[in-house]
């Protein structure tokens, strides 16, 4: 198979995978299983759901071009495309013109419009020979966001990326 057509694979398997994480935590309510999926609909919460995935389709392509590759670099580079991507365009539509209503048309029309351009570019960084420092960069630029979305569950910003408008609070929600 072709990379430009893995990479139009690549939009779908993402999709689907963030649709999978989206409910972890909602099924296993645990302290593990908050540190790395969503526990809220904050804005921020869902950049979990962005790492994840592209972190778990970054396996996935490794282990189906083998050849060494920039894989983790071009996905990692992609996920915080697609993270700055759906901050950028959704907080504004969401806070302004949807007056904090979801619209789950709108939500997943521009996901899928961010995961788009994302592997546009990760395509692009896919063409450049393989370099194991670039490997490397990726893995560790996952691991920072990871750690990001870790810290920000316990500890979020008083801004409005970070409130759940759902249950009119911040960060992490014990339902006792």
């Amino acid at each position: 198979m072709t990379l430009k057509k893995w990479k139009k694979i690549s939009c779908i398997g993402i999709f689907l995978i963030s649709a999978l994480l989206h409910f972890i935590y909602d099924w296993f309510p645990n302290f593990l299983t908050s540190l790395f999926f969503p526990v809220n609909e904050s804005i921020w919460e869902h950049n979990k759901i962005i790492v994840g995935a592209f972190f778990i389709w970054a396996i996935v392509e490794k282990a189906y071009f083998k050849k060494s590759k920039n894989i983790f670099f071009s996905e990692s580079i992609a996920s915080l495309i697609c993270i700055l991507l759906v901050l950028s365009i959704f907080t504004p539509v969401y806070l302004y013109l949807l007056k904090t209503k979801d619209n789950m048309l709108i939500t997943f029309a521009i996901y899928l419009f961010s995961i788009f351009l994302s592997q546009i570019i990760s395509y692009h960084l896919l063409q450049k020979n393989s370099n194991s420092k670039l490997e490397k960069g990726g893995i560790c630029l996952f691991l920072l966001l990871i750690v990001l979305n870790m810290i920000f569950t316990y500890f979020p910003l008083k801004i409005a990326i970070f409130y759940d408008f759902a249950k009119n609070g911040y960060g992490i929600f014990y339902n006792s």
